[in-house]
């Protein structure tokens, strides 16, 4: 996993604790603030891999990638709409192998979700956010006719992550990342026997024959 940023020093995200089906991060540099008239804007990018397991013919592939994320934000102050705090991110998957077969790369569409918040409309002071987003890549992969038996077992995600801060005069903007989760939904299946795809073709082949006698 590697992190970057166009706006400030890394990391942001701080270090992961794993679980089961994914990462957890409680960011505590993650934050955008403004005050008096000024803006800030802070913006990180998470590339990493995500892979299944095959073990013979037996494979957990990929169902789907989510991730949720929330923090705090304060208004307060005299302003109007423009003094406001944002937050958004856009999931990008890749699709690598599938099966445990390499692949050309398959790139799904990506997720995005937004969170925006006003003066006056929603002052406070430490109030929470979050925003939640899924790439169903399994449901991808059948809407695209790709070719699987149990799914993808590999594939790269990069993660656009932005917290934006804007005051006016008198006012106060600040926005934090607390809580960032990246999972994932196993799909768990058996690829068929080679003998059993050899019979099965076979089949095919005798249900053709069959029908040409009965055409001729």
């Amino acid at each position: 996993m590697t992190e970057s940023s166009g706006t400030d020093v890394v990391p942001l995200y701080g270090a992961p604790a794993p679980y089961v089906t994914g990462l957890d991060f409680d960011p505590k540099s993650f934050v955008a603030s403004g005050a008096g008239g000024t803006a800030d804007i802070t913006d990180g990018q998470l590339n990493f891999g995500v892979t299944g397991q095959v073990s013979g013919l037996n494979i957990v592939a990929i169902k789907n990638i989510s991730l949720s994320e929330g923090g705090d934000y304060t208004l307060f102050g005299t302003g109007t709409a423009a003094t406001q705090v944002a937050g958004g991110a856009i999931l990008n998957v890749k699709v690598t192998e599938i099966d445990g077969v390499a692949v050309t790369p398959i790139t799904l569409t990506p997720a995005n979700a937004s969170v925006n918040y006003t003066l006056p409309a929603n002052a406070g002071v430490v109030k929470p956010w979050s925003l939640g987003i899924l790439v169903d890549v399994e449901a991808q992969l059948l809407s695209l006719s790709v070719p699987f038996v149990v799914g993808a077992t590999k594939a790269e995600v990069v993660i656009n992550n932005q917290l934006v801060a804007i005051s006016e005069p008198a006012s106060v903007a600040f926005i934090a990342k607390k809580d960032f989760v990246i999972g994932v939904v196993p799909e768990l299946g058996t690829l068929p026997e080679p003998g059993t795809l050899g019979m099965a073709g076979l089949a095919l082949c005798g249900i053709g024959a069959a029908s040409r006698r009965k055409r001729s």
